[in-house]
């Protein structure tokens, strides 16, 4: 556990060192910028990302956990609350607990496999997209990390690897007989609880939603100055790889994909500002906002 607070301290102190580097606290015209993005209407393009971004996310539970009579307001709520919880907690572990404990207790062991199944999706179309970036970066010898042109595909490698198996996981599960007698038994994880369908939906589902924050990502730096192209997209899916990879702390991984962000592109130190301006932004719309009304709508069912 510690470990996380490391990285992310670790993180924090290298945007910090970054600034330092390039003298940015004493560039009044650098800071001045920051307050000014020079296409400031692309923001509209951010916030307008942030109700699709959250009812894409909602259809994802609904279509899993909705037995009976159960409403969409509920599955945005249980949503919201645990992006909540998810705020407050390492790599945002909470959100599962969070959504879980909401749904009846008949209904929790559904609910934990379909978190895991929504999650599998979502982080398969971070793995791909990540990794077919490094592939391109490394085939145009684009990679500006300080790492061995032999090392670079020795990585592409194993990213296209973890891919394959990745995607294959709900069918590799159902081959341990014996561990998935145990899994129903103590917590009541039936393998081939969902159908094809199912699976499909959550897939199609979970690259519309990646699709949706990528975009969102590339309107804010945009707006700052950035270059918005296909390198800008390549860009945004190695740092979300790097995201999901990187353990951290608490509140959303706040600190590493700026820090990430600043050691891939190496842009110059006057426009790092405008970089984490962006970066930041992105976090405030698409994790901060959410949690804050989810814990007011928590507030207000315990107080109501």
């Amino acid at each position: 556990m510690r470990f996380r607070y490391i990285v992310t301290a670790a993180a924090l102190g290298y945007i910090a060192w970054a600034l330092t580097d390039h003298s940015i606290w004493s560039d009044a015209a650098a800071l001045e910028a920051l307050w000014h993005p020079s296409r400031p209407w692309l923001l509209g393009a951010l916030a307008a990302g942030l109700p699709i971004n959250i009812g894409l996310e909602t259809a994802k539970w609904h279509a899993l956990t909705a037995n009976g009579d159960k409403s969409w307001t509920a599955s945005l709520r249980e949503v919201l609350v645990g992006a909540t919880f998810a705020m407050v907690t390492p790599n945002r572990t909470g959100d599962a607990v969070a959504r879980v404990a909401l749904l009846p207790a008949d209904e929790r062991p559904l609910g934990t496999q379909a978190w895991l199944l929504s999650a599998w999706a979502q982080a398969g179309w971070t793995l791909t997209f990540g990794t077919a970036a490094w592939w391109a970066c490394t085939a145009a010898g684009q990679i500006p990390l300080p790492i061995p042109a032999g090392a670079q595909w020795t990585v592409l490698a194993g990213l296209a690897a973890a891919s394959a198996v990745w995607w294959l996981l709900p069918r590799l599960a159902h081959s341990p007989r014996r561990f998935n007698r145990w899994l129903e038994a103590r917590w009541g994880l039936a393998s081939g609880r969902w159908t094809p369908r199912q699976h499909r939906g959550q897939i199609v589902l979970s690259g519309l939603r990646y699709a949706v924050f990528a975009t969102q990502f590339a309107a804010a730096l945009a707006a700052w100055g950035i270059e918005w192209d296909l390198t800008l997209y390549t860009t945004i899916a190695v740092v979300y790889l790097g995201n999901m990879i990187v353990p951290t702390a608490a509140l959303a991984e706040l600190g590493v994909r700026e820090a990430l962000l600043v050691a891939w592109m190496q842009l110059p130190g006057s426009l790092l500002p405008w970089l984490l301006a962006a970066a930041f932004l992105v976090w405030v719309v698409n994790l901060g906002l959410p949690a804050l009304i989810g814990g007011g709508l928590q507030l207000q069912r315990r107080h109501g």
